[in-house]
């Protein structure tokens, strides 16, 4: 088998319009001059001039399917045991370890079975050795992107790269590898099989169903990996990884997240390609657990973290405008929390809660109880008598505590709100201000005692007697979800804040990538709409951030400025009017 596929690799595939299973059926007759030794010996031959060396590097990928098909074979079709992946392992090895001579072959498996699987295949004359093989980085991803753009002639914009690049969803795609190289392989896999013809997937790349994709090469990590196994064989340790991977919790390879079964470390977790290491610096011995989205994704499945799937809520062909972002904060708070009682936490301090938030230790030490969340959108805006869903008008019981509650549309008070119990018996209203700014204007430390000022006192207006009753016994607690920078230090009791500044560190690494692109970013001439250009960039207007968008991309500051002076003019003035306040812009893709 291995000295028909050398021969049809070296010989046929790239010579003639030939299949290897048309190739397979017309030469199997004459198989037996196919052993390896003779294919081998052809192409030196063939290569090779007197006296020179052959060296062979054979790359079996997916190696685990030759056992599944026997496997297939012994017990669908009672054909007899020839352990073939051994066979074919020793039918190299005399390339490999034998005396020196003109040929020598060395031969790569990568594939989804675990190390122990591996091991028990060993020949009696070959061991395998194992490479921790690093996850790929966002511009190796790129690269390997335009590999493919380049191969099928896809379009180019005058300036010389390619349209693609500017098609958020298709980063976003690449984005949710965590520079997994499976993951990666499996996006093309389903992009051309989507759209056979290369270049014409490539030129219609904006009209494609990405959240189809996503959907697609989710279901193919499911089958190599087989994620829902691994679940159900230790849900411990697998609540465990997720909690490590979104919470970006440093760990040593020799630790062990399940203390029932110590031979379960991290290094062997990595060894069997169920999770990737991020070294936490240059010189630390400590990494992070990285896990594509895609796998957070099929966590939640079997783990039901929240009860519907997670890439229909958080869709990559999401705008991210101010109703997706009071959707996505909504989902993230019922996410952890949730995570967190699937642990087996009963209390948290609500420092841990909503970690990273800048407000006092006071009100961030208060312990309080945690009930699994549901998310629901309310079809009023609260405070009023009566809370019922959106879509069912069933009635929302708003005081359980059970629910992560959506306001009705434009409501003055909270734009979601949660109900919290503290160890110690007082009640908590959390309230959350989602705020989607254009301009990126900074957020201070006025403008938050305001908006708390402002829930507090809204409950006097528009309730009924019974109703303000019931809310002054609460503790209100505001938290502001916001877009715009905060740099302000000061007291703030009973009020939280998340801006661009501490976003990651709420969020953490892998859900935070789902929003930092398109909400905290800096301007960027490459994505951002028109009129958030005009309010953030000096002396530009309408016409001028017409002509930004007509002539993308731009791949750097000197790039931009050299075609539009007038936007390069104005950040002069602003910056000589505003000493210390450098105006800054993000050029993503190509400044990664």
């Amino acid at each position: 088998i291995i000295g028909l596929r050398i021969a049809y690799v070296f010989f046929i595939e790239r010579k003639y319009d030939m299949k290897f299973i048309t190739f397979r059926d017309r030469v199997w007759e004459c198989r037996d001059i196919f052993k390896i030794p003779n294919v081998f010996n052809c192409i030196y031959d063939h290569l090779i001039q007197p006296d020179q060396q052959l060296f062979v590097f054979i790359h079996i990928d997916e190696f685990q399917l030759i056992d599944r098909w026997e496997c297939d074979a012994v017990n669908e079709r009672k054909m007899p045991a020839k352990q073939l992946f051994k066979e074919m392992i020793n039918g190299l090895a005399s390339f490999m370890l034998g005396p020196p001579s003109r040929i020598y072959v060395q031969t790569f498996l990568s594939g989804t079975a675990p190390q122990v699987v591996i091991s028990a295949k060993e020949s009696s004359s070959v061991s395998f050795g194992f490479i921790n093989c690093p996850q790929l980085s966002f511009r190796a991803l790129l690269n390997i992107t335009n590999h493919y753009a380049q191969k099928y002639h896809a379009e180019k914009f005058g300036c010389g790269t390619y349209k693609w690049m500017l098609c958020r969803p298709f980063l976003q795609l690449l984005e949710d590898t965590g520079g997994l190289p499976r993951a990666l392989q499996y996006i093309f896999d389903v992009c051309f099989e989507i759209e056979v013809d290369g270049k014409k997937f490539f030129d219609d790349i904006y009209q494609q169903h990405f959240n189809t994709i996503f959907y697609n090469v989710k279901h193919h990590l499911q089958e190599r990996y087989n994620i829902y196994e691994t679940i159900s064989k230790n849900e411990k340790l697998a609540l465990e990884l997720l909690f490590h991977s979104i919470d970006a919790i440093p760990v040593h390879r020799k630790a062990c997240l399940d203390p029932s079964d110590q031979d379960c470390t991290i290094e062997s977790l990595e060894r069997d390609a169920h999770i990737i290491l991020n070294p936490c610096n240059a010189t630390s011995s400590e990494f992070t657990i990285k896990m594509p989205f895609f796998f957070i994704c099929l966590y939640n499945d079997k783990l039901k973290i929240i009860d519907f799937n997670l890439e229909a809520t958080l869709r990559v062909q999401n705008t991210m405008h101010w109703h997706d972002w009071e959707l996505f904060v909504a989902y993230y708070e019922a996410f952890r929390t949730n995570l967190l009682v699937k642990r087996g936490k009963h209390t948290v301090r609500l420092g841990e809660l909503y970690r990273g938030v800048y407000g006092t230790e006071l009100v961030k030490n208060f312990e309080v109880r945690l009930k699994r969340l549901s998310v629901r959108q309310a079809q009023e805006q609260f405070p009023c008598s009566k809370l019922t869903e959106k879509d069912s008008s069933k009635s929302i019981p708003w005081e359980e505590g059970k629910d992560v509650i959506i306001n009705g549309v434009s409501a003055k008070w909270g734009d979601s709100f949660r109900i919290l119990e503290a160890v110690q018996g007082d009640r908590f209203l959390s309230i959350h201000q989602t705020k989607y700014d254009y301009n990126s204007a900074t957020y201070t430390l006025k403008d938050l005692l305001n908006e708390h000022i402002k829930n507090c006192e809204s409950p006097t207006f528009n309730t009924t007697n019974q109703l303000f009753d019931k809310l002054v016994d609460y503790r209100h607690i505001t938290i502001v979800f916001t877009t715009q920078p905060f740099y302000e230090i000061g007291p703030y009791d009973d009020s939280f804040i998340i801006s661009c500044n501490n976003f990651e560190q709420y969020f953490g690494p892998v859900f935070s990538s789902r929003a930092t692109f398109a909400l905290t970013k800096n301007i960027n001439p490459n994505f951002s709409e028109l009129q958030r250009m005009v309010e953030c960039l000096p002396g530009v207007g309408d016409i001028t951030a017409d002509n930004i968008i007509i002539n993308r991309p731009y791949k750097s500051e000197d790039d931009f400025f050299k075609t539009h002076n007038r936007a390069k003019r104005g950040k002069e003035k602003h910056e000589h009017e505003n000493p210390g306040k450098k105006l800054k812009l993000d050029f993503y893709p190509f400044n990664v």
